[in-house]
């Protein structure tokens, strides 16, 4: 049986020694490659390896490979990695990363059809934030409007990256408006807290007292995740002020995903004093972190200084 030339080829990236003289030749030379599969696994390389002398290859197949689109590069699979690795390479590239931002790719799937470029116009996203183009924002407002989530999210995080005051308030804008997909109006509250600092609790704080379950959840999520000492210490208020059960599960949750010493030791100590029905809570929450020794070890303590069994 004859050896396939790609798997033989994606084999033989792994044998070039990073440090080599002729390590950039040869990855320049992957790179080249008609292949989508072995460009992408060379970009990857070249962008762990901070190979930045091949940043000029990375940008060419970039381009040749968005020309083509599908027919060359199905799944995006050598796109986003290019694009990954050109920003981890710190490519100051604003016209090729707002190009990559509009690229479109619809392929054929089970019952019609799906764009698989959404990734990619996330990454590209990044590396806009990061260039030097002062019309930066221009380009992530669309994004913002993308039908696909994960690209919406990419613009999301690529505006708090600017982080300047027109990156704040169109994450206040967006968290105004909402989005469909509540994983997107928590990204872009964490956003908003890490940009905004302090004066975005209120605005936070407003979306966890909305009347939809999923914006409430994403404003508790997002204010656990931003590990602010102010948030939270809402959160704690917040628990013990709430009256609906999945709203206070919601909060332990946020708790423990901060894994901050003043959530951790709130929770230690409702599984310690807590009514059985909170203590059980406190101990969902905290299964999260089961593989934490440390962790672990402290919630069995807590249990075992409870006056009576906590109900599962």
């Amino acid at each position: 049986m004859k050896n396939d030339p790609i798997q033989t080829a994606l084999a033989a990236l792994d044998d070039i020694q990073v440090g080599a003289p002729d390590a950039g030749k040869r990855f320049g030379k992957a790179l080249a490659a008609k292949s989508n599969l072995i460009v992408a696994k060379a970009a990857r390389i070249a962008g762990d390896a901070q190979l930045t002398e091949l940043t000029g290859d990375l940008a060419a197949a970039f381009g040749r490979f968005l020309d083509k689109g599908s027919a060359a590069d199905k799944g995006c699979v050598a796109l986003t990695a290019m694009a990954r690795a050109l920003v981890k390479l710190d490519h100051d590239d604003a016209d090729l990363f707002r190009r990559g931002m509009k690229h479109v790719q619809m392929e054929g799937v089970w019952g019609g059809s799906e764009d698989t470029a959404a990734e990619l116009r996330a990454v590209c996203a990044t590396g806009l934030a990061n260039s030097r183009d002062p019309r930066k924002l221009r380009a992530m407002v669309e994004l913002l409007t993308d039908r696909q989530w994960p690209a919406r999210i990419g613009a999301v995080r690529a505006i708090a990256t600017v982080g300047s005051e027109a990156a704040a308030l169109l994450l206040r804008f967006k968290a105004l408006i909402g989005d469909r997909e509540p994983e997107v109006l928590s990204e872009c509250l964490t956003g908003l807290l890490e940009v905004d600092g302090a004066e975005a609790l209120p605005l936070a704080a407003q979306l966890v007292d909305a009347k939809e379950a999923e914006v409430r959840e994403a404003a508790i999520l997002a204010l656990g995740a931003s590990r602010r000492a102010d948030a939270i210490e809402y959160l704690k208020e917040k628990f013990g002020a709430a009256a609906d059960r999945d709203t206070r599960k919601c909060i332990l949750l946020a708790l423990a995903s901060s894994r901050t010493e003043t959530a951790i030791e709130f929770l230690l100590d409702l599984i310690r004093q807590g009514s059985d029905t909170t203590a059980a809570l406190a101990l969902s929450a905290m299964s999260i972190h089961a593989g934490d020794a440390r962790l672990q070890e402290a919630v069995e303590q807590a249990k075992a200084g409870r006056d009576r069994p906590a109900s599962s």
